[in-house]
């Protein structure tokens, strides 16, 4: 099945699609027209029947036709049911094909689309624009108004859709970064606590280590080294589960990036240096304090 659009010949300017083979509609060209009227009338439908249009289809919608080179699918001719099923099918000649856009969620497919030339039955005015968008507005508004009071004049912003489509993943993101941020700190004070207790636990062992020659930098690197093993290991740990949950996640999406090896080691070093700078300071001032004072504290 192919979906059919009814636009005129501003659509691709508008919507920035690229043609990769054939022509755009011709507003000079009388078979670029598919304009049905309204109300339809039977003598309409059956002229269309006979006479065709031309139509301009994406690339989806050419190998969905049986063409691996969309450039082969310019000049075909194929059936296309846009009138009742009483008077037949109308004959749809390929002149265009344009690449595949997506006008849905990336969590839909793409669809296989023949877009039509039509001057009327239009549901949506799209404006691409440069300027102030307060501005531009205003000014269509007052164009519409000129044309119709009857209908409501109604407006929105391409950003405001595409963020409408996601608004339930960016509160869901939100939640999980406050969540995320929650628990590094907690695993932040919990790390800071355990290396501070058990510092205190081996002050004499750090003041004799002194004695014996260690000097700050050996005995800062084996404290910070004992509290990153378990940092290490529990990403170790972490990767497989995020990775399923994340694969999960992305399974979700008709267009998703692959998921390499990046995010995790990004996300485990990001920890272990979290872990070492929450360490590092606290390991620092013990080392440097005096040996005596540690031989003397049993």
């Amino acid at each position: 099945t192919i979906g059919n659009y009814f636009v005129d010949s501003g659509f691709k300017d508008a919507t920035g699609m690229k043609l990769i083979a054939g022509r755009w509609f011709d507003d000079s060209r009388p078979m670029d027209d598919m304009t049905i009227h309204f109300p339809n009338s039977p003598e309409d439908q059956k002229m269309l029947v006979q006479r065709g249009g031309n139509v301009v289809i994406n690339a989806l919608a050419a190998k969905r036709l049986g063409f691996a080179n969309p450039a082969d699918a310019v000049g075909k001719t194929f059936k296309a049911s846009l009138v009742e099923n009483d008077y037949g099918m109308v004959p749809a000649t390929i002149v265009g094909v344009v690449a595949d856009a997506r006008f849905r969620s990336i969590r839909l497919p793409l669809d296989p689309i023949a877009f039509m030339s039509a001057h009327q039955g239009h549901q949506f005015l799209m404006v691409r624009y440069h300027g102030d968008p307060a501005a531009v507005r205003s000014g269509l508004e007052r164009a519409w108004k000129g044309i119709t009071q009857e209908v409501p004049f109604t407006a929105k912003f391409s950003e405001d859709v595409v963020q409408e489509l996601y608004k339930a993943d960016d509160a869901r993101a939100k939640t999980f970064a406050g969540f995320a941020i929650l628990s590094v700190i907690v695993g932040c004070l919990g790390l800071f606590g355990l290396a501070a207790f058990t510092a205190e636990r081996r002050t004499k062992e750090i003041g004799i280590r002194k004695v014996l020659g260690a000097r700050t930098r050996d005995i800062v690197q084996l404290l910070v080294w004992q509290f990153s093993r378990p940092v290490i290991v529990a990403n170790i740990i972490a990767w497989p589960i995020a990775w399923w949950v994340m694969r999960d996640w992305l399974n979700g999406f008709d267009a998703r990036i692959a998921l390499g090896p990046t995010p995790f080691l990004t996300a485990g070093l990001l920890a272990l240096l979290i872990a070492i700078a929450t360490i590092g300071a606290h390991a620092f001032r013990v080392a440097r304090a005096n040996p005596i004072h540690a031989l003397r504290y049993e």
